[in-house]
């Protein structure tokens, strides 16, 4: 009886001769139906180019956690669109629109960049950050990372152009390396000591409103948990999960009124030139 009544649930959907994933794309905001990239990972990594044009979706979440959660937890009224307007060899600008919010942010001179600034950390207006990658690896750190030598990537240490952020970075980075050195046996390292934990043939990300499987590279740092778009020429930092070890120092953000539990984010759609 129930097979029936699912039958006919069906035929009442689509109507008769109709294919099912036709009607179901219609109402979802991606596609079901497999795209070329699907078959090869590596080369739908490798099509995701760092050039002006290139836009995606940015969403918060709390400790890490997505999905779902993130939308039970109300994270999804603020993400953010971001546009890459220039991808110049040694200056990159982001445009970025939020519910409340936009802004830009030049990223100059990033060949040797050492630091990530977190999207919780960008304010509206024009905004400026030197020798930082943004939501990038250097071409140098993503080598080395890939070869499965350790990097070191911080919190970004901006310049005075991000105002007050520089007195609160500089405070929780001195709190990390206090708080990582009570709990390690591994002085010689430092908490934001980057380690390559693996790798992933099939990460799924929304790309130009289908579902395609990234090649990514796994890391991880006392701070937080990495995913990495494993390209070279746009080592992107699709996800970064805040690990609860940081937390305390954390809390040292909170004089530039930066919400600590909400560091961490995650790529959710994205749309090539």
């Amino acid at each position: 009886m129930r097979r029936i009544f699912l039958a006919a649930s069906l035929l009442l959907l689509c109507g008769t001769g109709c294919d099912l994933s036709q009607k179901l794309d219609w109402k979802l905001p991606f596609s079901l139906n497999p795209s070329a990239e699907i078959s090869d990972s590596a080369a739908a990594s490798r099509s995701i180019a760092l050039r002006s044009g290139l836009a995606f979706t940015v969403r918060p979440s709390v400790l890490g956690l997505s999905g779902s959660v993130d939308q039970v937890l109300g994270l999804d009224a603020q993400a953010l669109r971001v546009t890459v307007k220039e991808a110049a060899a040694d200056r990159r600008l982001l445009a970025w629109q939020g519910a409340s919010a936009s802004g830009t942010l030049a990223l100059d001179e990033y060949a040797d960049a050492q630091a990530m600034l977190l999207p919780a950390f960008w304010q509206a207006g024009e905004a400026s950050a030197s020798h930082n990658g943004g939501l990038w690896l250097s071409r140098a750190a993503y080598d080395g990372l890939s070869a499965g030598r350790a990097i070191d990537l911080k919190i970004g240490l901006a310049d005075d152009a991000l105002g007050s952020l520089a007195a609160a970075l500089k405070t929780f980075n001195a709190l990390s390396a206090t708080y990582f050195g009570s709990a390690t046996v591994v002085p010689e390292l430092s908490p934001f000591t980057v380690k390559k934990t693996g790798a992933a043939e099939a990460f799924p990300l929304t790309v130009d409103g289908k579902i395609v499987l990234l090649k990514t590279i796994q890391a991880s740092s006392w701070f937080a948990d990495f995913v990495i778009l494993d390209n070279p020429d746009d080592p992107l930092l699709l996800k970064v999960s805040v690990n609860p070890a940081a937390q305390p120092a954390l809390k040292a953000l909170e004089s530039a009124h930066v919400r600590s539990d909400e560091l961490g984010y995650e790529i959710t759609s994205l749309t090539r030139p």
